[in-house]
Parts: structure tokens; C-alpha cells; sequence
């Protein structure tokens, strides 16, 4: 005669019993992984029920439930078991009323919860998948709502907007000054910092679809220091961009920095950036594809795209940076996008830099003579070094069609290699408060703020209404100082317009 256990030795023997990890989860998992899908965790116990399967932000919880432990078909089931049926049946039901609880818990708490009897992943397993797949792959109606990180004065959102199809809902920018003009431009307050748990959480609270940013491009930059990752303040956005990008996953980004970015400490910058993104967050980024080994495969060239090819005279090469969702596109659909973006635009809205200046500008826009010979001999100095570098005169007589150098927000630097042959009478020996000594007699001048902000975009273009008036203005008190900062650590919106066109492009291909 066998001996019936007691509920101690019961309970000793179903402590060995496996609650995560199981066969039932392992076939699951892998069957999603065939699918493409490789961006949930399992077991993770910060979610009530310690689901077996999670898409944390995407709020779908998924349960592989044990026919026996979980009570399939209870009133049958029930009757069918003949031993310890005083310790079997609580313990059962006790399962069942929990799962019960938890599931409505979590769906009370704005979850989508998906429960697999065992029989099911066993003799179904492509329905289970199938289940899973329909709640991921929910296509996002336009317009396609952004947040704006890193925002600065709004150019990346600006560019965005002019492409159609897109609001934005969320922004965040530091510098004070800068957030001054966002709100001025487009009545948005987007003073947030988006390093602090305050708006993570926020935008986890946010509904919406791509993630916009132009993170800081300082330490990545030839002028910088060229401290990338090593810089805390700086160089560690892009990490909390990354984690914001896994609490909220949305269905595409757009990143943009400078050029330095794709060879910074040769080239292990970029390839971290891109194993973040692809490997650890899951995106399908344009430019980028994935060897059987898991090894990365792309051309950092092919980043990189210059603002004088998208109808703006200016030499502006810039890192962009585009990924879409592999939660949501399935990877038949991801296969069939462009393997780069775009190279330029038709048409252009400056032939060259001739059509960029002003007349008359204010004489306090000359260079002083003291300044300009200060300038004249630096750059002697380096040349017979057999350096390049010193001041610029960018329409200097027999430029045909002149471009103008990188805007830069560094700054008196940005300025003088960028500087303008534009004699006037009545300018030479004229004195000005604030310059040490009287004007120049060559007709040397820098660019105005103004010509400034048509070489990237916001002036003369972005924000001419349809009316043909140009709505673009500063805040009052905005210095100069601070507007060729604002305008040179933007971006040309023209540009941008076109990544964003692409965009378009590639979402109507993913989700027809």
C-alpha cells in the first residue's frame, strides 16, 4: 500500500517546482524570438504577479499558466484528483482567486494582461504568438505625436512640423535663455531636465510616437574637448535619452549630433551608441544590419549628411541617426525600408551666400581695425606653421558661389571664419561704443544674427505663414551674443524637414 504524504512533504516537494524559467516559458520565448521579438524580460518582479513575460512599456503582462496549478476546466479537473484533495484544492483555488486578483489589478492599472493555459503554448503555439503579436503591433494614427528632447530653440520639432503629420506633446531643454525663445516661438514652456526621474516619469506618463533629439554635440566635437562619454554632464545624455527610449518605447527616434561623432575615439563612440540602440533597446536603425554572429555591420560615413546639400549655403556635416520599433513592425516589413538616408533635397532655397546677406547692416556689426589686424596676423602665424587655421572671408572676390563655414555656438570663433567683404562708405574710422578701436577700412564685417538664422533655417523659411510674413522673432532682450549661440547650436531645419519627410516614408511602408 503507498503511504499518502503528508501537506509538509507535499509542500517540501513543490518548493523544488520551478515558477520561472519553466518549459512552457522557454517554448514561448523562443517562439517569439523567430518572430524578431527580443525586447521583453521575463519574470520581472518589479511587476505585480511576476509575470512570466513583459513588455514593460508597453503595459502587456503575459502568463504562462500550468493546466494543473492554475485550474483548466476546474470543475472537471477537480474531481480527477483522488489524493491529498483536502491540501490539492485549496492550494488550486487559492492559485486561481490570485491570478484572478492580479489580472485585474494590472488591468485596472491601465495593463493589457495575456494568460496561456499550458495545453495551449503546447498544441497552439503559434495562436499564443499570434495573441502576443496583435497587442505589439498596433500602428499609431497620424498625426504622429513627438517629444523633444535636448530641444534647444526648437529646430528639430520646427523641421518635423513643416513635414506635416507630426505634433509635438513634451519638450525639454536646460539653458535658460533658450527655453526663453521655445516658448516665445511656439508657447511651450519645455524647461525640464531630462536626466531626473521627475520626467522620465513624465514622459512615461506621455502618450506619443517618436522621439525627437539633438543631444549635446560638445564633447564630440573638433572644437570641444572631444571628451565624449567621459564628460558627465554632456556626454552621458545620450544614456538617459537610451533609457527613456526603453521606458517608453515608441514606434520610431530621431537623433542628431555632429560629424565627430562617428569617429570619436575611433569610431568605439558610434559603435556604442549603436549597440545600445539595436542590440540592448532593439531598433531597427536606418544604415544598419545585424551579422548571424550579432555583430553590427555599417558605414559611419553613411551618417553623415551636410546641410549645404539640402538647399542652405552652408558647410554643415552632421550625425543622423534614425531607428524604428522591431515591437511594432514585423521584420518583413522593417526589411523592405531604404538602407540610407536621404543624401539631399531638389530644390534649394539659397543659391549661395550671396543670397543670404543683408544690405545696411548696423555698423556695429564691422570688426574693429585693432580686432581685424589682431586676426590678420594670427592667422599669418599659423599658415607659416602650416596650419589652416585663422579668420575666413567666405565671399572673398573670385568665390563664385560662396558657402558659408559651420555656425558654431562657441562663441567670437564661430564669427571670424565666417567673416563678409561688405564696404560701405562711412564705415572706416567710424567709432563704436564697446569695440577699442575705430572700425575697419577694409569693409569687414560679420554675419548678423539674422543671416545667421537663414543659413539654418528659421529666418525666411520655417516660419513664413501663408501670407508670405516671416513670423520667426526673438524674445525681447535676447542679446546678440545669445542668438548666434541659439542659432549655432541648432539645427538647419531644411534638413531636418527631409529627415522627416523620410520618416513619413518609412512608417507608410511599415504599416500598409
Amino acid at each position: 500500500m503507498v503511504r499518502k504524504k503528508t501537506k509538509d512533504e507535499i509542500k517540501k516537494n513543490m518548493s523544488h517546482v520551478r515558477n520561472s524559467n519553466t518549459a512552457l516559458e522557454n517554448k514561448l520565448c523562443a517562439a517569439l524570438n523567430a518572430q524578431g521579438i527580443t525586447t521583453f524580460t521575463r519574470n520581472d518582479k518589479s511587476v505585480l504577479g511576476k509575470p512570466d513575460i513583459t513588455f514593460r512599456a508597453r503595459r502587456i503582462a503575459v502568463f504562462c499558466d500550468g493546466d494543473f496549478w492554475h485550474g483548466y476546466n476546474w470543475q472537471v479537473a477537480q474531481r480527477e484528483i483522488k489524493s491529498n484533495r483536502d491540501f490539492w484544492i485549496p492550494k488550486i483555488e487559492k492559485n486561481m482567486q490570485r491570478d484572478a486578483e492580479i489580472t485585474e489589478k494590472l488591468q485596472n492599472s491601465g495593463w493589457t494582461v495575456l494568460r496561456f493555459w499550458g495545453h495551449e503554448i503546447v498544441k497552439e503555439l503559434q495562436f499564443c504568438v499570434d495573441m502576443i503579436l496583435d497587442e505589439l503591433r498596433v500602428y499609431p494614427p497620424r498625426p504622429y505625436r513627438t517629444i523633444d528632447l535636448c530641444a534647444g530653440i526648437g529646430g528639430i520639432r520646427k523641421g518635423f512640423e513643416l513635414a506635416g503629420h507630426f505634433e509635438n506633446v513634451l519638450s525639454a531643454e536646460v539653458d535658460k535663455y533658450a527655453c526663453k525663445t521655445y516658448q516665445h516661438i511656439f508657447g511651450d514652456d519645455p524647461q525640464h531636465d531630462l536626466t531626473s526621474d521627475e520626467f522620465k516619469n513624465l514622459a512615461e506618463a506621455t502618450d506619443y510616437d517618436v522621439l525627437l533629439a539633438g543631444f549635446p554635440c560638445q564633447t564630440f566635437s573638433r572644437v570641444g574637448l572631444q571628451e565624449g562619454f567621459e564628460n558627465e554632464e554632456k556626454g552621458q545624455i545620450f544614456f538617459h535619452i537610451a533609457e527613456i527610449l526603453r521606458r517608453t518605447r515608441p514606434c520610431a527616434f530621431f537623433l542628431e549630433n555632429v560629424d565627430r561623432l562617428v569617429t570619436h575615439d575611433k569610431g568605439k563612440t558610434f559603435r556604442t551608441i549603436l549597440d545600445k540602440l539595436v542590440k540592448d533597446l532593439g531598433y531597427h536603425v536606418i544604415g544598419v544590419s545585424q551579422k548571424e554572429d550579432g555583430e553590427l555591420w555599417y558605414n559611419p560615413k553613411s551618417f553623415v549628411r551636410n546641410s549645404r546639400d539640402f538647399g542652405v549655403p552652408q558647410n554643415r556635416p552632421r550625425t543622423y541617426i534614425m531607428g524604428f520599433d522591431t515591437e511594432r513592425f514585423a521584420p518583413e516589413k522593417l526589411s523592405t525600408l531604404p538602407d540610407q538616408l536621404p543624401l539631399s533635397r531638389q530644390d534649394y532655397i539659397y543659391r549661395d551666400l550671396n543670397d543670404v546677406l543683408e544690405k545696411d547692416v548696423l555698423p556695429k556689426y564691422y570688426m574693429a581695425s585693432g580686432y581685424l589686424e589682431t586676426l590678420i596676423k594670427h592667422r599669418a602665424r599659423q599658415e607659416g606653421k602650416g596650419y589652416g587655421f585663422g579668420y575666413r572671408v567666405v565671399n572673398a572676390d573670385g568665390i563664385e558661389h560662396p558657402i558659408a563655414n559651420t555656425l558654431l555656438a562657441t562663441g567670437g570663433s564661430g564669427r571670424e571664419r565666417n567673416l563678409i567683404y561688405d564696404p560701405r562708405e562711412g564705415i572706416a574710422g567710424m567709432e563704436i561704443k564697446g569695440k577699442k578701436t575705430p572700425l575697419n577700412d577694409k569693409g569687414i564685417r560679420v554675419m548678423t544674427p539674422m543671416e545667421w538664422g537663414k543659413l539654418q533655417g528659421f529666418v525666411n523659411y520655417a516660419f513664413v505663414n501663408e501670407q508670405g510674413v516671416d513670423e520667426f522673432s526673438f524674445p525681447e532682450g535676447i542679446p546678440d551674443a545669445q542668438r548666434y549661440k541659439q542659432f549655432g547650436n541648432s539645427v538647419t531645419i531644411p534638413a531636418i524637414e527631409e529627415m522627416a519627410n523620410f520618416m513619413i516614408r518609412c512608417l507608410d511602408l511599415l504599416m500598409n
